[in-house]
């Protein structure tokens, strides 16, 4: 039988029971006037996280609560009561109605020290306005009840601001929208949030709010018409919202009025519309929701801002440049490539020279070259050159083991660019220092705003990629960007030195967007195994031959073998292979299993003894890093405690993982969530790395370009095997790579900055 009931809490029965959120409560049905309807009746409630989303159970609180219900006679003290347990599908916090507010204020968790006694007083002061007093947070007025100080009233405005919160969280979620956005809203609103949302309910899309959820709500809650102007403003800020999710930074008219219709969907008027969109953009470039450049293209305003300072940042560094920047004359940095080269027993081509050279001259500069021209080995001449002049080097890249190679190429210490932007501070940069981010092909616009405004101006930038690699999987473009302008010292090493011969020749081939002939051997250096994507075996039934081949090929060599896959989903996706390789490779082995309490029997983990594992988060305080690779050698049977230094039980080990920095480190339950098989990596998550020999499974999708293909294939030393479709492979290498199809504001808004920055003489 489903019931509703306005419920008062009188006791907590389980605060998230079983781990898994949520409370289950108990009280007593009341009408809006707080009275008890039947004081022999009492209700369990039980209530999801879900529909708490967020929100704080305590004593004195009245829920109206919807729900399935069951009851259950029970003998308290002799007296038979019958208790009701209802599943609440349908909760919503209440205000205490009269005088049962002092109940709330004199036992719930948020007043404590209240009382009832005070609690009394206030409501013997104001009555009724007291809902107004605390609402508007008067502290002054509270205080002028007897025995109520300034920390008492301050405790009250407190408590009640949350309690308004949690019904403000409560107001959304009921209308679709999730805790963390409630909690974004609040957060910028205040107690004004339910007025603010109600003048303009599209105010929720500036909070990432979904579009159809938003848009719904405001047409049947508010009466929002298909035309009204807070509609198409709402839709427009959608639009861009959306354009910039995509990568975009700065876009055309007619690229928002596309996807503006997109957003819109089937709409009633179509010339009327356009004419009310036209005034919409003229309306939303007039109070700020986005800015137009001086070529016409618009520029959501978050984005205009960040590539704004971004482009102020490298412009200060350009136009400071003199003589005294140099960091050595030239013949004292010749002195040092000739101490580098001989100690290290190899000779740097001229492009390399004049990149030590470039470097060393300008406090901003940018190394760019493929795979294997040779890039660390500049960096490592430059860095004796640093060394030479006393600045301090702090190195970073995107991808975790992107940073480690850099760390163990150099002997020098690396991290992650969020390692960097979350670990350093400003005084970190005190005197002549250099910061070097590699792999910045990937660096997208926002980690670049955040790094240029945490670098004070003196600090010197170089930034090392290739932008015929993967493009930045967030907005904008940097490198790609910064490549090109005549402003900034840039230097292309083009001879390659890590690897040559037939990989070599298809990597560049591929880079200038020339297919090039590869042949079926699966012993040749470079190969393309054509199978098709599915098919039907012998039984009718469908198979995949792409992934068959893979993991045939793959067994062949898997100590020395990595699949890189364009993708995650699909049967040639990440995912899939990782089950396939798992199912024919380590299926037998020995499980790892846990206790489940809940199900009070040991529980399969997914993994296995053998298996390949990747971090997926960075982990600091361990030694792991977003991308760091190891493999599952030992399975504890009892769970072994590891202890601290001083002997006390920090955790458990229920396994030992061999990284592949050297370290074997047990596998804690807490780190169970940041692992995943890798037998199969995403390509992007390959960046910067290197194996002997690689697998990649090729088939026609949104995600296959030029630069996928080229990175993937140059992650290779000595063999890659390219598997499935080749037209589909020829058709990504010739078309322009996407980074092509961004549209974005940095050089030009750094040549504008250029223009306006004072040269220092």
């Amino acid at each position: 039988m489903k019931i509703t009931r306005l419920v008062r809490v009188t006791s907590i029965r389980s605060d998230n029971p079983l781990g898994r959120g949520g409370c289950i409560f108990y009280g007593t049905a009341v009408d809006d006037n707080g009275v008890v309807l039947d004081a022999r009746e009492t209700f369990v409630v039980v209530a999801s996280s879900h529909l708490l989303s967020g929100s704080s159970v305590q004593v004195g609180q009245w829920w109206r609560v919807t729900g399935g219900a069951h009851a259950r006679p029970r003998i308290i003290n002799g007296y038979r009561i019958l208790e009701q347990q209802i599943e609440a599908d349908g909760l919503e916090l209440a205000l205490p109605s009269g005088e049962h507010l002092i109940t709330m204020l004199s036992e719930g968790e948020d007043f404590v020290g209240v009382g009832t006694a005070k609690a009394r007083r206030l409501w013997e002061a104001f009555g009724e306005r007291l809902y107004e007093v605390l609402d508007t947070g008067d502290i002054a007025a509270l205080s002028t009840v007897r025995s109520v100080s300034q920390e008492i009233a301050q405790r009250l405005v407190d408590g009640w601001r949350i309690y308004g919160d949690t019904r403000t969280l409560q107001w959304l979620h009921q209308r679709g929208f999730g805790v963390a956005l409630g909690r974004k809203v609040l957060a910028h609103f205040g107690a004004e949030a339910t007025t603010a949302i109600e003048e303009d309910p599209y105010r929720l899309l500036s909070f990432c709010a979904n579009w159809a959820a938003t848009d719904k709500f405001a047409r049947e809650h508010f009466g929002v018409t298909e035309g009204d102007s807070r509609r198409l403003q709402g839709a427009i800020e959608e639009s861009l919202y959306r354009l910039f999710a995509d990568g975009h930074t700065a876009v055309t008219r007619q690229m928002v009025m596309t996807r503006l219709a997109s957003v819109l969907g089937t709409i009633s008027g179509e010339a009327s519309w356009r004419t009310l969109a036209a005034a919409a953009l003229a309306s939303g470039q007039q109070n700020g929701s986005y800015i137009v450049g001086p070529d016409n293209r618009i520029h959501q305003l978050g984005a205009y801002v960040m590539e704004t300072a971004v482009a102020n940042a490298l412009a200060s560094r350009i136009t400071s440049d003199d003589v005294s920047t140099r960091l050595l004359d030239i013949p004292s940095v010749d002195d040092v490539i000739a101490s580098y080269e001989s100690e290290e027993h190899l000779t740097l081509n001229n492009e390399q020279r004049a990149t030590v050279h470039a470097a060393a001259a300008s406090r901003l500069a940018i190394i760019t070259g493929g795979a294997g021209v040779g890039k660390t080995t500049v960096l490592k001449a430059l860095y004796r050159v640093y060394d030479k002049a006393h600045v301090r080097v702090l190195q970073a890249a995107l991808a975790g083991r992107a940073a480690k190679r850099m760390q163990e190429a150099t002997n020098r210490p690396g991290q992650t660019l969020a390692g960097l932007l979350k670990n350093t501070k400003e005084q970190d940069f005190e005197g002549a220092c250099v910061v070097v981010v590699d792999e910045a092909s990937m660096v997208d616009i926002v980690s670049m705003y955040r790094l240029c405004t945490l670098l004070p101006p003196h600090v010197r930038l170089l930034l090392a990629g290739d932008p015929f690699q993967l493009m930045p999987v967030g907005p904008g473009l940097v490198l790609h960007a910064l490549e090109n302008q005549p402003s900034i010292p840039s230097v292309e090493l083009k001879v390659v030195k890590r690897y040559g011969g037939a990989i070599a020749t298809a990597a560049s081939s591929i880079r200038d967007g020339v297919w090039p002939h590869l042949p079926e051997d699966t012993t040749a250096a470079i190969a393309f195994v054509r199978r098709p994507q599915r098919a039907v075996d012998s039984q009718g039934e469908p198979s995949f031959p792409i992934a068959a081949t893979v993991l045939e090929l793959y067994r062949q060599a898997p100590d020395e073998t990595q699949i890189l896959s364009p993708r995650k989903n699909g049967a040639d996706g990440v995912k899939a292979l990782n089950r396939l390789c798992q199912a024919h490779l380590t299926a037998n082995a020995e499980p790892l299993t846990l206790w489940s309490d809940e199900f009070e029997c040991r529980v399969d983990t997914g993994l296995r003894l053998g298996d390949p594992v990747v971090c997926t988060r960075n982990l600091w305080d361990i030694g792991l890093q977003n991308g760091s690779l190891g493999r599952i050698v030992q399975i504890e049977h009892e769970r072994r405690k590891l202890v601290d230094d001083a002997g006390v039980t920090i955790e458990h080990a229920i396994a030992w993982i061999a990284w592949d920095d050297g370290e074997r480190r047990p596998l804690t339950e807490s780190l169970l969530d940041d692992l995943e098989l890798a037998y199969a990596l995403t390509v992007h998550k390959a960046q910067g790395s290197q194996w002997r020999r690689i697998i990649v499974p090729i088939t026609g999708n949104r995600l296959l370009d030029r630069t996928l293909i080229y990175t993937a294939i140059t992650r290779a030393q000595t063999q890659v095997i390219l598997v499935g479709d080749i037209d589909a492979a020829r058709r990504a290498v010739e078309a322009p790579p996407r980074a092509n199809r961004r549209n974005t504001a940095l050089g030009s808004l750094l040549r504008t900055a250029l223009e306006q920055q004072p040269v220092v003489a």
